[in-house]
């Protein structure tokens, strides 16, 4: 298991609003909050992937994948029983992932705080410590 949360996206200005699964992916370490979308889930937002700059992107060893630097989503934590802000984040695509991941950055602005990261269980970081969140199922986005 990981931690996983309900996420809403949404491009700036737009009410076009998509609700999926993230990955909260603390070893994806950038300088700003930063999230991974995959292919079929950019073009759901109305993001032209092939037109998107390219980039670089390093992973486990050093190793660098091509990235595509698609713009700028505004992303929220959805629970049942607290509203949430809008936070600012940029998407890139990379590869066939087909899962969202999110950045150490976007964890944090997002006020996310992993508790046991193996059993999927996290909380808000103004929640009391003993508060235990359970993470959300996976959803992949697989082009067609």
């Amino acid at each position: 298991m990981a931690v996983r949360l309900r996420i809403a996206l949404r491009r700036p200005g737009s009410s076009r609003v998509v609700e999926t699964s993230a990955l909260v992916n603390s070893g994806f370490e950038v300088d700003v909050p930063q999230l991974v979308l995959p292919v079929a889930l950019a073009r759901e937002l109305g993001f032209n992937v092939e037109e998107a700059p390219i980039g670089a992107i390093t992973v486990c060893g050093g190793a660098e994948l091509p990235m595509r630097v698609l713009g700028v989503v505004e992303v929220r934590v959805v629970v049942p029983d607290r509203p949430t802000g809008w936070v600012r984040a940029v998407a890139v695509s990379v590869g066939r992932e087909e899962e969202v991941l999110l950045s150490d950055k976007l964890t944090d602005a997002l006020n996310v705080s992993p508790v046991l990261v193996g059993a999927g269980i996290w909380r808000f970081a103004d929640e009391p410590p003993d508060v235990r969140r359970r993470s959300v199922e996976p959803e992949f986005w697989r082009e067609s």
